[in-house]
């Protein structure tokens, strides 16, 4: 069958930095299931005869590619048996159950993918088919990248073609219409996408069309044909229509970025750049490129989310507040109005009564007396006696006067373990107001209330 494009003699030169990166590669679990899966049908489809043989789980592909891992790091030299696999498959974090890494391996291994070491039957030990390798390698390469890096493979093949000693114009010439082609192919599926797709498609896309460099390379590809093939009209065409192709997926490029930037900034999405690219941005950028980001925020409050029944039964139960304050009505009166500022002073004066007949009774018609014995005989007492004493002293209508010695007595069997003396003093030598008290008046000495 003829080849129209050239592509049987090209030969890929494979990036050992970049299939190795592709193989450890952690963003591909980004990518939906069901988004790889139909990458992978549509990367097969021109190699299969019938649908139907697309493996269903993504689990299953990235075995491969571990497995692939399991024998780079194993020094064996005659292959690796299944148990061996099987062991380096855990070691590599491989979930799956045991009997579906059987399964698998079996396939593999029917398939060709694992090819026995030696010619004969029943051997078990195995090495991995080339082959195979870069099939697991472009599987993940094409589910991740979208077939992106094939067009960078393309330049770079036109390129090693034009610069051979001796360039064949229609091999290069096959070059550059496969070169345009493909740019047209993403550029008509990137246009599809800009009208039909989401954001998220669109971040994703744009993700994967990151090829800064892209343009530059077309244009020294070009330079390279209008120096080696100056006369020769169809190639410059072909140059030519290779920098419209160029432009015209460049455009489409630009216009989905475009379209999720206006989309995230309506809707303030954080995820149109990756967390790495907001650590780089607020890394090398300056504080005053970063505070533009802020300037075209707007923060708003949420909208208020209504229950509809809440809503009715609110407005049923709902009654309207009168516009006018209305007095409330007065309490009926009694014979006698209570006056409450009457009734507190009335009670201060009780209080204040109670206190000085307590202290006169201690004081027994003296003038002085001292109040360390009776405040020994409890607690309660010295508190009552002290608190007494101390409010009639601060009182300047009282002739009472506290005075506290700054000795401590401590005794560990009395009923009050420590206390400082004290003395009390009447300095009008007046006798009691009321005369002898009653015996319900008089004070309790043993420190009961009064």
């Amino acid at each position: 069958m003829p080849d129209p494009f050239g592509l049987a003699d090209a030969r890929p030169q494979v990036d050992r930095h970049a299939a190795q990166s592709d193989l450890f590669n952690s963003h591909h679990e980004q990518l939906a299931v069901s988004e790889r899966q139909g990458t992978w049908k549509a990367f097969a489809a021109p190699l299969t005869s019938q649908s139907g043989a697309i493996v269903e789980n993504p689990d299953l592909v990235e075995m491969a590619v571990a497995i692939i891992g399991v024998f780079s790091e194993h020094h064996s030299e005659h292959g690796l048996t299944f148990a061996q696999i099987r062991e380096g498959l855990r070691s590599h974090g491989v979930s799956l159950a045991p009997a579906a890494i059987e399964t698998r391996l079996g396939h593999l291994h029917a398939e060709g993918f694992l090819e026995p070491y030696l010619p004969k039957l029943h051997q078990g030990r195995y090495v991995i088919r080339p082959a195979g390798l870069v099939g697991a390698l472009a599987a993940l390469r094409v589910a991740e990248h979208g077939g992106i890096d094939e067009m960078v493979l393309l330049l770079d093949r036109t390129r090693a073609a034009l610069e051979m000693p001796h360039p064949d114009p229609r091999h290069v010439l096959n070059h550059l219409h496969t070169c345009r082609f493909t740019l047209t192919v993403f550029a008509k599926d990137l246009q599809r996408c800009i009208a039909t797709g989401t954001s998220a498609e669109l971040i994703t896309l744009g993700r994967q069309h990151d090829h800064s460099g892209y343009t530059q390379q077309v244009v020294d590809l070009n330079a390279l044909i209008s120096s080696r093939f100056a006369d020769v009209y169809e190639l410059e065409e072909a140059g030519a229509a290779l920098i419209e192709a160029e432009q015209y997926y460049r455009t489409q490029v630009r216009a989905a970025i475009g379209k999720v930037l206006a989309h995230g900034g309506a809707s303030l999405n954080f995820d149109v750049l990756t967390p790495r690219e907001y650590e780089d941005a607020a890394i090398d950028s300056s504080p005053d490129r970063l505070a533009e980001v802020g300037t075209h925020l707007i923060a708003d409050a949420p909208e208020v989310v209504i229950d509809i029944n809440a809503m009715i039964k609110v407005l049923d139960d709902y009654r309207p507040r009168p516009k006018h304050r209305f007095r409330p009505s007065e309490p009926p009166r009694g014979t006698e109005d209570p006056d409450p500022i009457a009734a507190i002073e009335r009670a201060a004066a009780e209080r204040c009564r109670r206190r000085r007949l307590g202290l006169e009774a201690l004081l027994g018609g003296r003038t002085e007396a001292d109040l360390t014995s009776a405040m020994q005989t409890s607690w309660p007492a010295a508190i009552r006696i002290l608190t007494d004493a101390m409010a009639l002293d601060a009182d300047r209508s009282e002739p009472f006067v506290l005075t506290i010695d700054q000795t401590l007595l401590i005794d560990s069997k009395a009923p009050v373990t420590y206390l400082h003396p004290a003395q009390l003093i009447r300095t009008d030598f007046a006798l009691p107001e009321t005369g002898a008290m009653t015996e319900q008046e008089q004070p309790d000495r043993t420190g009961g209330d009064v």
